[in-house]
């Protein structure tokens, strides 16, 4: 399997830590190379095999995952380069509770006054992709944290159609993967790469 992730039980929800999208040949138990990053709004509907350890992802039915995957792999024989053996893309998200309906994830994080963040957030991959979606009250201050990251930064805004090389402001809609065209993507990321 190519994805993989640490899941915990805190205060009775379930949080996923630490997701990888491995793109090719890896071995989990080594920490790998992380090339690059993506920050959606919340882990959907990828289900743990085991709690409190890193473990192979059961997608069930999560498109996103697949669809960064594709994506890094196509920028990098676009680009001419072989990928990297262990690297993989670290998913981040704006809150790491589970659950595919992200109303009822936002309704059940209103109860944590210091929602548990993921420890790889500490790192700066070379590559961060945007994709948490447009301008949300509740979200937006979620967003803060990842605005220092200026430097490394894309997204694709839904509104022009295009890719914009930093980091989104808390009102920008930068689009999620599902729905997106490809190659506007795959095209940024090769000449990043």
């Amino acid at each position: 399997m190519a994805y993989y992730a640490r899941f915990e039980s805190l205060a009775g929800h379930v949080f996923r830590f630490d997701t990888r999208i491995y793109l090719g040949k890896h071995n989990a138990d080594e920490y790998g190379e992380c090339v690059g990053a993506i920050v959606g709004k919340n882990p959907g509907s990828a289900k743990p095999t085991q709690l409190g350890v890193l473990a192979p992802l059961n997608l069930d039915g999560d498109k996103m995952l697949p669809s960064v995957r594709n994506r890094f792999a196509s920028a990098y024989q676009q680009a001419g380069k072989a990928m990297p053996n262990n690297a993989f893309i670290q998913v981040w998200n704006l809150f790491y509770l589970c659950n595919p309906d992200s109303g009822a994830a936002c309704s059940a994080m209103s109860g944590f006054a210091n929602p548990p963040l993921c420890p790889s957030e500490n790192k700066k991959p070379k590559i961060i992709w945007f994709a948490w979606g447009g301008n949300d009250g509740y979200l937006n201050g979620f967003k803060q944290r990842f605005l220092d990251l200026q430097e490394n930064g894309f997204y694709y805004n839904h509104q022009s159609r295009m890719v914009v090389s930093r980091t989104p402001s808390v009102t920008d809609f930068a689009k999620h993967p599902q729905g997106m065209p490809a190659m506007p993507i795959v095209n940024h990321l090769a000449g990043l790469l």
